[in-house]
Order: C-alpha cells, then structure tokens, then sequence
C-alpha cells in the first residue's frame, strides 16, 4: 500500500509517467498555469496542453481560467477509495473504539516510500483542531510515532537508505545511529513513543498492524500502524494497553486477508 512517488522536474517517458507528473506537480502547488505544468515537469508544452485538456474533460483537472487544480473525480475516487478499502472498513470501527475509550486523537497511516502517509484521522475538538494533520499528508517517517514503528518492520538496510533526516522539532531525532537504537527499541516492545518529535506541545505512542501480507509491489512489511496523540504531558504507559488492544483486534479481523484468498484468476 504506497510506493515510491516519481519527483516532478523531469520529463516521463510514457503517458502514464507524464500524467503521473502533472498530478504531483498540481497536488504539490494547489493550482498551476500551462506554463508552470511545463516548468516544473519537463513536458513538452504542446504535449502537456494536450494532457491537460483531456484530463480536464475526463474530471481528473478542473480548470479555472488559466489555471489547473484537481478535479472533482479525484475527490470521489479518494473518499470512495478510503471508504471502500477492505483494511479501512475492518480497522475504522476499531479506531473509533479507541478514540472513544481515550479521548484523544487517533491516527491510522502506512508507509509510503520512507514517508508516513494518514490513512486516516479520528478526534474533532479543540484538541484535534491543534493535531496539524490531515488525511492524505505526508510527513518522513523518522519524525513520528507511527512512522518509526513503519520503519521498525523494514531491514536495517532499508533504514540505511534514508539520505537525510529532517528536524521538524528540537526532539526530532536526526542522527541515524539514534534511529537504528530506537528502532531497535520498537522492535522489542512493539511501540513507539513521539514526545514532541514531529509537532511541539504533541505527543504519540503507536504500533504496527500486520494481516499476513508477504508479496506487495511496495514491498512494505507493515499493512499500517495506528497511533493515540495526546498534550505531550499526557503520554504515558497507560495509553499502551488500549493502543495494543486496538491493534491485535484490528488484526485478527483482517486475518486471513481476503486478498490472498483464490479467487480462481491470475
């Protein structure tokens, strides 16, 4: 679940690749011009007029005078693509379950590349409103609960494979012997602790899921983690008992995967 997603400034050599780049250059920077789609992927301008219009008519774009934004089809497809998602349905009545018993904000995310993508977010309040997250966003997977427990179920090597480790707070842990001696620590106990590592003032403990996937093209071990965030004064042992719970009955619901179940195709 994720992968790698391709970088904007260069030119792909298919199709696919060129619309691949024009969604991550408009996702990126809300709304472009023709010639900024040009700039900042390296199409060809009569070949991205060309996209842009077809996407348009297809709903993937809406255009707004010069300029292009996502279009109303990818909001569907999304929301339905969370809704719909086999994991989703079986782990959401269980995070709601979570949020209820703690009353703090509840986190699902997977890993994408080497970052923590929110799959999803539970806890409205003044409280949730101050958790700076949304739905869909990216953050590197060093800087939070949730994506150190991603990465503690890759290879070291994988971990190895991370260039730079950006702060995003004075805690955010940005030497990678550090990493691999608090990855090592997640390894063992099962969990992660964020005590004002990603957001100021925040804190998370979180755990992996697993549902006996082997074969994935993104090659992640980790179906998702879950996390409960809290005033970072509020973190304690007390959360992790009821995040574990959480976590072991979102998995023996998704156990056996109904993906991997025969289903007599190829």
């Amino acid at each position: 679940m994720g992968g790698e997603r391709m970088p904007t400034g260069r030119s792909g050599d298919s199709t696919l690749d060129r619309v691949d780049l024009i969604f991550g250059a408009v996702q990126e920077h809300g709304y472009l011009t023709l010639s900024e789609v040009v700039d900042h992927t390296g199409i060809p301008r009569s070949s991205a007029h060309r996209l842009l219009t077809r996407m348009v008519r297809m709903r993937w774009l809406l255009r707004v005078g010069s300029n292009y934004e996502l279009g109303v089809r990818l909001f569907a497809l999304g929301t339905e693509g969370v809704r719909n998602h086999w994991f989703h349905r079986i782990a959401y009545p269980r995070l709601r379950q979570l949020h209820t018993r703690t009353g703090y904000v509840v986190h699902m995310a997977y890993l994408d590349g080497t970052e923590a993508m929110i799959w999803d977010k539970l806890g409205g309040g003044a409280f949730g409103a101050a958790v700076p997250t949304r739905i869909g966003t990216h953050r590197p997977a060093h800087q939070s609960a949730v994506g150190k427990v991603l990465l503690a179920a890759e290879t070291d090597e994988f971990i190895e494979g991370i260039r730079h480790l950006a702060p995003a707070t004075s805690r955010t842990i940005t030497d990678l012997d550090l990493l691999h001696g608090e990855i090592a620590q997640v390894r063992e106990r099962r969990f992660a602790v964020d005590r004002a590592e990603s957001f100021n003032g925040i804190g998370c403990v979180a755990t992996p899921v697993l549902a006996g996937v082997a074969d994935t093209s993104d090659g992640h071990r980790a179906v998702a983690a879950i996390s409960i965030c809290a005033p970072v004064a509020r973190i304690d042992n007390r959360l992790v008992a009821p995040l574990l719970a959480a976590a072991a009955d979102i998995t023996r619901h998704a156990s056996p995967n109904p993906m991997l179940e025969h289903r007599g195709g190829v």
